[in-house]
């Protein structure tokens, strides 16, 4: 048996999946709201809107200024899914979406703590 973690997507879907997210300065979070579990079917998008409220929050665009990094650049990215466990998000050095690390917990501090010690 291995621990590969499958994702699909939904068949149909009118619009993108409902989540909430915040930031503390170290911790980017996720939680899914409409509990279909199709937040990490959909996350580049649920990133790239994060990344663009950065944007949109500190005036500038990692797209046109060369000497800025992406804007997830330096942060661990948390997300919780429909059924309340966490998952470190993996970003690579564009800001691209690499995997999901199941941390295997429902508590969030104890999330907080363990994807703050992920290589």
């Amino acid at each position: 048996m291995t621990n590969d973690l499958v994702i699909t997507k939904p068949a149909s879907r009118a619009s993108a999946p409902l989540f909430d997210w915040g930031i503390d300065g170290l911790v980017i979070w996720l939680e899914e709201l409409d509990g279909f579990g199709s937040l990490m079917a959909y996350i580049n998008e649920a990133l790239a809107q994060i990344a663009f409220a950065i944007e949109l929050q500190t005036g500038w665009d990692h797209r046109t200024d060369g000497h800025t990094y992406h804007p997830l650049y330096g942060y661990r990215l948390l997300l919780r899914d429909a059924t309340g466990l966490w998952y470190a998000i993996r970003m690579d050095e564009a800001g691209r979406f690499a995997d999901f690390v199941p941390l295997e917990e429902f508590d969030y501090d104890t999330a907080y703590d363990k994807v703050l010690w992920l290589p």
